[in-house]
């Protein structure tokens, strides 16, 4: 007979054989909880008891009928092994509970993990995307002022050579080759502008341009940072924002030109006022 063709039926009434299945002690592990809530707080007639153990077959340890005393004995034993076995329990239920409580934290861990990373990659492209777009922006700015500044320059000098036609068919070539050389040559000369020289404004402000490039208009790009411009055209007889690399930098200047050559705002002009409140609201001033 092969081991794998063996029941356990056999050896399960080995060890009931063992524990005596008739014995008092069984009986009560099986029923010590029903007697409990029967007697509901009441003593238990111990004399009456141990009359039916006889009366049924229900023997202590040593095969005999079990007395009064044994009996007590006995009950009281098998209380205390039913709560040890009930907080063996509760505490195989406990840890149960732990480690699924741990294997749940350890999830959320991951979860978090996951979705943090997932959060920064996202935030991460968002970033790239507006650099990109801000790139292009200033990109896209360029080209177009390239052209725009490219048309100017090829209406100025269709202007002078105009001027210079004009200018040869009426004045005496002896008296005037040398003036037209100088004056007419296209070229556009550099100014600066007539400014008071005010502490804590920069240089920038007092740098010649050329007058005859368009001023910066609201919402045109900076190409030098990417950024729309935001707080209004270009004023003015004051600096142009062209020269700026950050709008701030041209608020602060020109905040402090306006103050100093206005006592109040009731002087200013509408746009004057709006530069001016927008410097002092950002701590220009």
């Amino acid at each position: 007979m092969s081991a794998a063709s063996i029941g356990i039926e056999g050896a399960l009434e080995a060890l009931d054989g063992a524990t005596g299945v008739a014995s008092v002690r069984a009986w009560m592990e099986r029923h010590r909880e029903a007697l409990l809530a029967h007697q509901d707080g009441r003593r238990i007639n111990w004399r009456a008891l141990c009359d039916w153990f006889a009366s049924v077959g229900l023997l202590n340890g040593k095969g005999q009928t079990p007395t009064i005393r044994c009996a007590q004995l006995t009950w009281y034993r098998v209380g205390k092994w039913l709560e040890r076995r009930n907080e063996r329990a509760a505490e195989r239920a406990a840890e149960t509970l732990r480690l699924e409580a741990e294997r749940e934290s350890e999830k959320a861990a991951i979860q978090a993990g996951i979705r943090q990373r997932r959060e920064a990659e996202a935030a991460e492209q968002a970033a790239l995307h507006d650099r990109m777009e801000k790139t292009e922006r200033a990109a896209a700015w360029r080209r177009e002022e390239a052209a725009r500044v490219a048309e100017h320059n090829q209406r100025v000098k269709a202007e002078a050579e105009a001027r210079k036609a004009r200018a040869a068919t009426v004045a005496n070539p002896q008296s005037t080759a040398g003036h037209n050389a100088a004056a007419l040559t296209g070229d556009t000369p550099l100014v600066t502008l007539d400014l008071p020289k005010i502490v804590g404004v920069s240089y920038r402000a007092y740098e010649p341009f050329d007058p005859t490039l368009p001023p910066i208009r609201k919402g045109e790009i900076n190409p030098l940072s990417g950024n729309a411009w935001k707080f209004g055209d270009d004023l003015p007889h004051y600096p142009s924002k062209r020269g700026y690399e950050f709008e701030d930098d041209w608020l602060k200047d020109v905040g402090r030109l306006i103050n100093a050559q206005h006592e109040t705002t009731r002087s200013m002009t509408e746009e004057e006022k709006f530069v001016y409140r927008v410097a002092r609201a950002r701590r220009h001033l």
